[in-house]
């Protein structure tokens, strides 16, 4: 178990104000920046890890064969470097509760990561995930994992912060007395899920309960007006089981 008395989340280097990006840059978020104050870090950026130098040329998504990663300006294919770094890296995480990275990246983007047929960045195929978010996805397939495009939509934001939350109380807390205190969110994001989970609260059945995808029609037809309950009615606090600010827009 972890000794953090916060949530733990992988958190792309340059979300966290270093100036890690192909350009010499951070990528600030008002976000991100008042996250910070409630969540312990596990900062990462794959492009430098694997000796990418800051500043550097653009690497690109490429669909051949599956997913690969090129450096069009050198022609190096760096996809087996970040495939190996994304493994080994995820393989050692301490206990973690959520995935927060930068979005459109083509190691970290879990949205919006422009993909192309050639590795000279010709055939443009559309928008996919990049090669670090590909392999989190795959080992932590039920955890919180956004980016931050994703979080300025008010409902993907209330789902991530809930997840996370629900991981770490889930964490640090006894069964009996996490069943009894978030019961109601967890029927919230599946009632068959929660059931099993009572029954036999093992970590996969844990895990079941989200294993639907959630979204803001989900919400609304469960407590319709969501959004406006869970913010102006006490009765629906109980919905909120992180710190209010993050929320309020």
């Amino acid at each position: 178990m972890s000794a953090s008395d916060k949530p733990v989340i992988v958190l792309s280097r340059c979300l966290a104000g270093e100036n890690v990006r192909y350009d010499g840059s951070n990528a600030y978020d008002p976000f991100v920046e008042k996250l910070l104050k409630y969540v312990d870090i596990i900062p990462v950026c794959p492009e430098v890890e694997i000796g990418l130098p800051v500043p550097r040329p653009k690497i690109i998504v490429v669909k051949e064969n599956g997913y690969k990663v090129y450096q069009p300006e050198t022609h190096k294919d760096l996809t087996q470097p970040l495939k190996d770094f994304s493994y080994k890296f995820l393989s050692n995480l301490p206990q973690t509760d959520g995935f927060l990275l930068k979005s459109k990246s083509p190691s970290c983007g879990f949205s919006g990561t422009k993909t192309y047929k050639t590795p000279e960045g010709k055939g443009y195929i559309g928008r996919r995930k990049g090669l670090f978010a590909m392999a989190v996805k795959e080992k932590f397939p039920y955890h919180p994992a956004a980016d931050e495009l994703m979080l300025k939509d008010f409902y993907k934001k209330y789902i991530f912060l809930t997840k996370l939350y629900l991981f770490f109380y889930y964490r640090i807390m006894e069964t009996e007395q996490f069943i009894r205190e978030f019961e109601d969110i967890l029927i919230l994001f599946s009632k068959k899920g929660t059931q099993e989970f009572k029954k036999n609260p093992t970590y996969q059945n844990f895990l079941r309960i989200f294993s639907r995808n959630i979204s803001e029609k989900w919400l609304n037809n469960k407590i319709p007006d969501f959004k406006g309950k869970i913010l102006t009615s006490s009765e629906h606090k109980k919905y909120i089981i992180f710190p209010e600010e993050l929320i309020k827009e």
